[in-house]
């Protein structure tokens, strides 16, 4: 089993995931219901899925960008973030590593679909996972401290985008 960081630092973590996992479960009541609304009034969902399946590097609009985020999937993107993040800051093994990085690579793709204005929140989203990426490629995984208030001010701003 590999530790991201000694118990203090990982106690501190823990704590900021928890913080972001309170933000993210907030997030999910407040932006979980306008691109619900609006995609169930407006069709999105059927013409997004069918964009998806048929290109999954065609560009969003932001409609899409913000279901991309808060609704798709039986977890949400957001949710998973915080999951992800959550399962890091109790120990990393194997499970949690790839878990991780599945994310990290989720948030590239999301990244380069979204809007512009999308572009920077999701950036900031990303910092952990790329910093835990790094961390595992340089053998230096004992000593990472993660990031996680760049996800919880990324994900803020995502949502107030949506």
């Amino acid at each position: 089993m590999v530790r991201p960081a000694p118990r203090a630092t990982r106690a501190r973590g823990a704590l900021a995931a928890a913080a972001l996992l309170l933000v993210v479960l907030s997030g999910c009541s407040a932006g979980g219901e306008d691109p619900a609304a609006d995609g169930g009034t407006g069709g999105t969902p059927s013409g997004g899925a069918t964009a998806t399946a048929d290109d999954r590097d065609a560009p969003l609009d932001a409609n899409e960008a913000c279901a991309a985020m808060y609704v798709k999937g039986d977890k949400t993107l957001e949710e998973r973030i915080g999951t992800a993040l959550v399962g890091a800051s109790d120990g990393l093994d194997a499970a949690a590593a790839d878990q991780m990085h599945a994310i990290a690579v989720e948030l590239g793709r999301l990244e380069s679909r979204v809007p512009e204005e999308f572009q920077g929140p999701v950036q900031k989203v990303r910092v952990p996972f790329l910093q835990l990426q790094k961390s595992l490629d340089d053998g230096t995984q004992e000593q990472i401290e993660l990031d996680v208030a760049s996800t919880v001010e990324g994900l803020k701003e995502y949502q107030a985008l949506c």
